[in-house]
């Protein structure tokens, strides 16, 4: 059973401001919650049946992390989501702690893309996952670019945002 509370709670994340107070952001669909599984601290998920009988091990292993999990029909999610058709799944997790690392020490070692202002979040996604399928593991976004946390970025980058680190910088 999804609460009004929690319903509210997700949207609010939809707001770059929360986001920031809440060091979370929201992930929907089967693949990108799988994908960002690994790789992101999980707060909560709301899944539709099928998709908790598929995952049995996704579920013991979130149970130990301490993850909140609750089982919800498809219009339940319906309500819960910022996607027009929602898939299956949608889950809460931790951003990652922001570091200052510096792109000179970086851009030395390894291969990477600078952004300047890219003001769309489906295009910071999408620049993402290019990256990633360029085995780019660096991004850096100018401090007036999108948010990487945005649901419309999450969704764009398909799961690479799990294999590209994104750092913020003038």
């Amino acid at each position: 059973m999804l609460s009004k509370n929690r319903i509210k709670y997700i949207h609010s994340l939809e707001l770059k401001k929360k986001r920031n107070e809440e060091r979370a952001f929201v992930a929907e669909g089967p693949k990108l919650v799988g994908d960002l599984l690994g790789h992101f601290d999980c707060r909560y998920i709301a899944a539709t049946d099928s998709w908790m009988e598929k995952n049995t091990a996704f579920l013991e292993l979130l149970s130990k992390q301490r993850c909140e999990i609750d089982t919800v029909t498809d219009e339940e999610l319906r309500k819960a989501s910022f996607l027009d058709t929602p898939q299956q799944v949608l889950a809460v997790f931790s951003q990652k702690s922001s570091d200052e690392t510096c792109f000179s020490e970086i851009a030395g070692s390894s291969l990477c893309i600078a952004l300047d202002d890219v003001q769309n979040p489906g295009n910071l996604g999408t620049i993402i996952r290019l990256a990633d399928w360029f085995g780019i593991e660096h991004v850096f976004c100018s401090s007036g670019s999108a948010d990487v946390y945005n649901p419309k970025t999450i969704q764009a980058t398909m799961g690479s945002i799990a294999r590209v680190n994104v750092h913020y910088c003038d």
